[in-house]
């Protein structure tokens, strides 16, 4: 859960928003949309605790996981696979295991009997994790996602800056965090993974705040929409699915016109008199 109350947010000296009150709950899951420079992408990384804003407060519970526009990739050394099982801390398990069974097949008794204590410890440890199902899970997201079972096996640094942005989506879906904020997170996936991804947001039991400007995805899995309104400097909070939203905000739209409108009359009117 993430509740902010009374944010305000500014890039330099340029105010984006203002009086800012929301919540995301388990089961909110939420398109974040305004037109491009309203701040959409900074009021995710408050979210996200990358930034602070000038003023209000945030509080989070619960675990996060967040994916930025330029994700970071960490170790470029390890293997995508290893990446992603890292985000439940299997990756350091399962090297152990690795060099377990490489002192195994050592001509020293002693060494080798070592060796087969060590592997009993990091197999049970393994187990703890369940990290058997946490592989095959592990896999079934990475190839949703495109990733094939070749680049599972590569170093970070051989992998386009695309596959490499595919592994930390899949690393961030595999962590099981309580919220989601997802920035573009189609940015790079073909058309089945779209689809695959759909799908799985959709399913997702926590809370999620995805920005997009992905129709379809938005239209499959939000059930709250944050307008933030960039001339306003305001966000306005809408409890209903995509379609429902673009026709509310129309309506209101229309009416806030109708308001200025008749401001603006009256404005005219008293300074004639």
């Amino acid at each position: 859960m993430i509740a902010t109350t009374d944010l305000e947010v500014r890039a330099g000296a340029r105010l984006l928003m203002s009086g800012v009150s929301i919540r995301i709950c388990n089961a909110d899951r939420v398109g974040l949309v305004g037109r491009n420079g309203a701040g959409k992408t900074t009021l995710m990384r408050i979210l996200a605790a990358e930034t602070a804003p000038e003023a209000g407060t945030v509080v989070r519970s619960g675990s996060i996981g967040y994916l930025p526009q330029d994700p970071r990739t960490g170790n470029l050394d390890q293997s995508a696979r290893e990446r992603i099982l890292d985000a439940r801390g299997l990756r350091d398990v399962i090297r152990r295991l690795r060099r377990a069974e490489e002192a195994m097949a050592s001509q020293d008794l002693d060494a080798r009997d070592d060796a087969m204590r060590r592997y009993d410890r990091a197999e049970a440890e393994f187990v703890a994790l369940d990290g058997y199902a946490a592989e095959a899970q592990a896999a079934s997201v990475a190839a949703g996602l495109g990733i094939t079972e070749r680049n599972l096996g590569q170093p970070l640094r051989t992998l386009s800056g695309g596959q490499r942005r595919r592994v930390e989506l899949a690393r961030i879906l595999f962590s099981e965090a309580g919220t989601l904020l997802l920035d573009e997170p189609t940015n790079h996936l073909d058309a089945d993974s779209i689809v695959w991804l759909r799908s799985y947001l959709a399913s997702h039991k926590g809370g999620l705040v995805v920005i997009s400007h992905d129709v379809g995805l938005l239209d499959t899995v939000v059930n709250k929409v944050f307008h933030l309104d960039a001339n306003r400097c305001v966000i306005d909070v809408y409890n209903v699915g995509w379609s429902t939203y673009l026709t509310q905000r129309e309506t209101d739209e229309k009416r806030r016109h109708r308001e200025r409108s008749n401001a603006e009359k009256q404005a005219a009117a008293l300074q004639t008199q």
